[in-house]
C-alpha cells in the first residue's frame, strides 16, 4: 500500500468460504481491525472506543479505578477474559501473534493517553493489574471419597459438559483430589446439572459421589 494512501474498510463484517456476507459477532469491529493489523504487520493497531482506555477495575462500579498506561497481551487477555469490556479476547490474539502494539484511545476523550496494549508492561509497577468480575455464572463442584485416585474423573466431567456443547469458563481441582469445581453460563445451568447427574448416575447411587452442589 503507497504510503501516502489511506484505505478505509468497513468492519464487523466478512465473507465465508461460500463467498456470503456474515457478520463477525460481539466485537467484530475491533476483531476486523486486529486482523488487518496482522496481515499488513502494522506499526501499531489503534481501538478507538468510548472509555478513556483499560482501568485497574470496572470504574461504575469503583469510582477510584485508576487507569493503566500499559499492560502485556497475556494481561489484556486474561482481564478480557473474566469481564473486562473493552476488548475481546479473540481481539487480543492476531496482534499478539505477530507482536503489534494496539493502542486503546477514548474518541470522545482523544487527549487521553489510553492504554498501551504490548509485549510488555513495565510503566505502572503495579503488583497487581487489575481486577475483573464475571457476572451469571454458575459455579458446580463434584465431590466424594470416589473422586480421590480415580483416573479420568475430570476428563469425564468436561466430555460430558463438551457433549451437552456447554463452555467451561473456570476450573479448579483441590490438591487433595476430593473435589473438581468449574463455573458456566447462569443460562446453561439447568443443562450442566442434567448432564453431570446422568454421566456420574452410578457414582452418585452408590454414594461415591456427594450431591452435586451448585
Amino acid at each position: 500500500i503507497p504510503a501516502d494512501h489511506m484505505i478505509l474498510m468497513a468492519g464487523f463484517t466478512a465473507g465465508n468460504e461460500k463467498g456470503e456476507l456474515v457478520v463477525l459477532g460481539r466485537n467484530g469491529s475491533d476483531y476486523s481491525a486486529a486482523v488487518l493489523a496482522a496481515c499488513l504487520r502494522a506499526d501499531c493497531c489503534e481501538i478507538w472506543t468510548d472509555v478513556d482506555g483499560v482501568y485497574t477495575c470496572d470504574p461504575r462500579q469503583v469510582p477510584d479505578a485508576r487507569l493503566l498506561k500499559s499492560m502485556s497481551y497475556q494481561e489484556a487477555m486474561e482481564l478480557s477474559y473474566f469481564g473486562a469490556k473493552v476488548l475481546h479476547p479473540r481481539t487480543i490474539t492476531p496482534i499478539a501473534q505477530f507482536q503489534i502494539p494496539c493502542l486503546i484511545k477514548n474518541t470522545g476523550n482523544p487527549q487521553a493517553p489510553g492504554t498501551l496494549i504490548g509485549a510488555s508492561s513495565d510503566d505502572d509497577n503495579l503488583p497487581v493489574k487489575g481486577i475483573s468480575n464475571l457476572n451469571n455464572m454458575a459455579m458446580f463442584s463434584v465431590s466424594g471419597p470416589g473422586m480421590k485416585g480415580m483416573i479420568g474423573m475430570a476428563a469425564r466431567v468436561f466430555a460430558a459438559m463438551s457433549r451437552a456443547g456447554i463452555s467451561v469458563v473456570l476450573i479448579t481441582q483441590s490438591s487433595s483430589e476430593y473435589s473438581i469445581s468449574f463455573c458456566v453460563p447462569q443460562s446453561d445451568c439447568a443443562r450442566a446439572r442434567r448432564a453431570m447427574q446422568d454421566e456420574f448416575y452410578l457414582e452418585l447411587k452408590a454414594g461415591l459421589l456427594e450431591p452435586l452442589a451448585v
